[in-house]
């Protein structure tokens, strides 16, 4: 046999342990599996459920008897802390690129941060805790160190009994390291705009109530800006920690790294909290101490991300192995996708823009294409037919722009 012809029995033997390799990943990642809220034989969604109902009967209880007085400030805080919101849920998609979390699941993530988390924990708990403090170190010591004392204690534990509940509701979703911090992110977002809204919402009836909305709209907005670095970092680090501590089937179990994260979160939680009392009252000393936290916080969390992509990554090779043994897709092009320098050195081969905004339609797609044989286990459906020939199309399109 000459070294060109193909041994039909290698090809073959070639391409089921390909295929073993990509239904193996869609077993231990979870891609491509739904998510069911409803289910009455899990204790979990029923915990979850009374949970909820007490929550937002606690919010009724605490909004309703003012909303007629500050009818304004309540309407234009409410319409602000949803834009912020919505526009932090965009980027979190976003960056929840390699298997974005069901619709269904995130809007419960964020529902129990902005409801139970909130309410029917956190508030209670810093209610009776912050009473206690003066009595016990003095108005001094409570002014300077009591928000930090109690809220990084109760209101992380609040979201991760969320996010413990969800991962009890959706064990094939919430797998990687990855999953955790998107996860932990929505809970923390739903609880940040709800907090946030609280405030600018107390801050109605402050001067007497003379300036509701703009009293609202100060508030709002001053939360607002530092809402980026407040709980849906503290909150992605801890339940990012916390999956690492429990192990699941797709991330192997790492006490070490699980025990800093979930420190790390608590940590930041203080000093964003307590950033007066460290700083001994100087002003310019506190601004250093919320920078610090800033910097600080953000590199963690990128640090926690850089340590969760491999895994994603070597899904997303697994999955797509069969497309490359088939030519649809080639390796380079895979790489371009899951690894940063190769994606910038073939930016940078791109000898204009249309040609760099060429490639990263056809990343676009070959990730699309991933999804779908994810969704459809690996079948050769019409929606993996249709990916397939986008890549084909828009790879014509970059060979185009890149001559």
């Amino acid at each position: 046999m000459s070294g060109n012809d193909i041994d039909p029995s290698a090809d073959s033997t070639t391409t089921t342990e390909t295929r073993r390799r990509q239904l193996e990943a869609l077993e231990t990642s979870g891609w491509g599996e739904r998510f069911h809220f409803v289910q009455p034989h899990n204790l979990s969604f029923w915990v979850y459920v009374v949970l909820t109902v007490i929550g937002a009967h606690q919010v009724w209880a605490y909004f309703a008897p003012e909303a007629s007085f500050y009818a304004g400030g309540y309407a234009v805080a409410a319409v602000l802390c949803a834009l912020c919101g919505l526009a932090w849920v965009a980027w979190f998609r976003h960056i929840d690129r390699w298997e974005r979390q069901p619709a269904s699941l995130v809007v419960a993530a964020l529902t129990w941060g902005a409801v139970p988390a909130t309410f029917a924990f956190a508030m209670t708990a810093n209610t009776a805790m912050l009473s206690i403090y003066p009595k016990l170190f003095g108005q001094d010591w409570s002014a300077d160190w009591s928000a930090g004392a109690t809220a990084p204690i109760t209101e992380e534990a609040a979201k991760l009994c969320g996010f413990l509940l969800l991962l009890s509701l959706a064990p094939r979703l919430i797998r990687t390291a990855n999953d955790a911090l998107i996860v932990g992110a929505f809970i923390g977002l739903g609880f940040g705009v709800f907090e946030d809204f609280l405030y600018a919402v107390n801050a109605s009836a402050s001067d007497f109530g003379t300036d509701p909305v703009g009293n609202a709209v100060q508030v709002s907005m001053t939360r607002i800006a530092f809402s980026f670095v407040s709980h849906p970092l503290f909150s992605a680090l801890v339940c990012g920690g916390a999956l690492y501590l429990i192990g699941t089937a797709a991330q192997p179990r790492r006490l070490g790294l699980g025990s800093a994260l979930v420190a790390a979160g608590v940590f930041l939680h203080f000093t964003w909290d307590d950033g007066a009392g460290i700083s001994g009252g100087n002003g310019l000393l506190a601004i250093g101490v919320m920078i610090a936290s800033i910097v600080f916080g953000l590199t963690v969390l990128t640090i926690a991300f850089r340590r969760a992509a491999p895994r994603e990554h070597q899904f997303v090779r697994d999955v797509l192995r069969p497309e490359i043994d088939q030519r649809i897709v080639t390796e380079a092009e895979v790489d371009s996708v899951v690894n940063k320098k190769a994606r910038k050195a073939r930016r940078k081969a791109a000898p204009n823009r249309a040609a760099r905004r060429a490639d990263t339609h056809l990343r676009t797609a070959i990730l699309d294409l991933a999804h779908d044989i994810a969704r459809d286990k690996g079948a050769d459906t019409n929606a993996v037919r249709h990916s397939r020939a986008e890549v084909q199309r828009l790879r014509t399109r970059t060979e185009l722009t890149h001559s």
